[in-house]
């Protein structure tokens, strides 16, 4: 069925909200403020899914999105709206957000702080692998599904890694077959060095597979290395690989299924942040946006303003970004976080870039509270996945009541359920800044400061 209808605010995940003979519609491609056509969707509990057919009348924020797949790919939700507007509704889908979900009045919101760049910002991208009538491809999943479209021109990443990704999908559509399960290709590039790392994620294989799968790319300009992580059933043996390094290692995914990893070339990148240079290997996760990750652990340090001898506990330290420049500082940081491989990186850019004053925890957020005393800090950066802060490290942070804590989130809606939370145990806001870490989507960055 088609309505017309008019749009009244965008929300989480955005889509536009609009009302119609008691319905509440979520509606795919359109603007606050526009009369729109929309197609029926899937029905929800409490409201249903719809998408644009016609615009009626259009907001002035519209523009023609410049990605052939923008209306199928499930990657980006606002290519139509001017990226300063963008900007804009980001501000009011937060403020709305702990509203609703935290009843936590922020009076002022400040503007997002832009990406210096609003397209080719992604340091990092992930491409499924798949078949179509004309061979191999590179994509990503249409929204809501498991299909593939092919989207190996993403606009989200620089052109370097376009060409790049132009090339793997080349050589994949030449093959009739491949001689293994592959399944996805992450890009890692660095910033500041222009080196790139592949990682090729595939069904069982061995080394005899991954060494002639490696053997394909070893001609792309600026490919430093390539990591083949191999799933399935089968004894995991350890190998030399062709470099002369460990080229797969024992271990075990969910449901029993063993993986296999294999390694030619290095298996990290470095990159710069500030005046420090960051190894981000493989196993590690990487900050999309790199750039404004810079501005981003400069706002942390300003908002800090770590001295000698200030105590600073990081959470989810991953690799150190945000609390290896505030011991660079002055500060005495204690950087906890549970993937050995990122703290690893962690101390080796401590090391390389000779910071003291830092020392290092491979334990998860809630054990490494649970080790903590009161008073043994001064200062508590929680960084946590999209999840949020679970149940039990909130307590922890309660018992504990560190005079400050900066959290920084990448979804407003744990981030209003955890705020809640700790502004229930006696913190209150003192501050927050939201950045577009991920422009032309939904997601949205957001530090905020809490004090007792």
């Amino acid at each position: 069925d088609t309505l017309t209808v008019t749009i009244e605010k965008l929300v989480q995940g955005g889509r536009g909200l609009a009302r119609r003979e008691g319905k509440v519609l979520l509606v795919r491609g359109a603007i606050p403020g526009e009369t729109v056509a929309v197609t029926n969707g899937v029905q929800h509990k409490g409201f249903q899914e719809a998408t644009v057919s016609e615009v009626l009348i259009a907001s002035p924020d519209r523009v023609t999105p410049p990605c052939p797949v923008y209306e199928v790919c499930g990657g980006c939700q606002f290519q139509h709206i001017r990226y300063e507007a963008q900007l804009l509704e980001k501000a009011a889908i937060l403020k709305e957000t702990l509203s609703r979900v935290g009843r936590l009045a922020v009076e002022t919101m400040p503007p997002v702080i832009p990406s210096p760049d609003p397209y080719g910002y992604r340091s990092a991208i992930r491409f499924v692998v798949f078949r179509d009538r004309a061979g191999f491809a590179l994509g990503f999943h249409r929204e809501g599904t498991n299909q593939p479209v092919a989207a190996a021109c993403c606009l989200l990443v620089p052109e370097p890694t376009r060409a790049i990704a132009a090339a793997l999908g080349e050589r994949l559509a030449k093959r009739a077959k491949l001689p293994l399960r592959l399944e996805s290709v992450e890009i890692r590039r660095s910033v500041a060095f222009g080196s790139t790392l592949l990682l090729h994620r595939t069904g069982p294989a061995k080394r005899e597979q991954a060494d002639t799968w490696f053997e394909q790319f070893q001609d792309i300009p600026d490919v430093v290395g390539q990591v083949l992580t191999a799933g399935g059933e089968g004894k995991p043996q350890k190998v030399k690989g062709k470099t002369g390094a460990i080229g797969r290692k024992e271990g075990r995914e969910r449901g029993g299924q063993r993986w296999q990893r294999f390694v030619d070339g290095q298996e990290w990148i470095a990159d710069r942040l500030g005046d420090l240079i960051f190894r981000i290997s493989d196993r590690s996760s990487m900050q999309a946006n790199w750039l404004l990750n810079e501005t981003l652990s400069r706002t942390v340090s300003d908002w800090v303003a770590p001295t000698a001898g200030l105590r600073v506990l990081e959470l989810f330290a991953g690799i150190g970004t945000l609390g290896l420049p505030l011991a660079r500082a002055g500060a005495l940081v204690t950087e906890a976080e549970a993937n050995a491989y990122a703290l690893a990186d962690a101390r080796h850019a401590a090391k390389t870039n000779h910071v003291g004053r830092s020392r290092f925890r491979s334990l998860r957020a809630e054990a490494m509270l649970q080790a903590t005393q009161a008073e043994e800090y001064d200062v508590v950066i929680v960084d946590p996945p999209r999840t949020g802060v679970s149940r039990e490290c909130l307590q922890e942070l309660l018992r504990l009541q560190i005079g400050r804590v900066l959290y920084l989130s990448c979804d407003p809606a744990t981030l209003a359920r955890d705020l809640s939370r700790l502004c229930d145990g006696g913190y209150r806001i003192a501050r927050l800044q939201p950045f577009d870490m991920f422009p032309q989507t939904s997601h949205l960055e957001t530090l905020v400061e809490l004090v007792r």
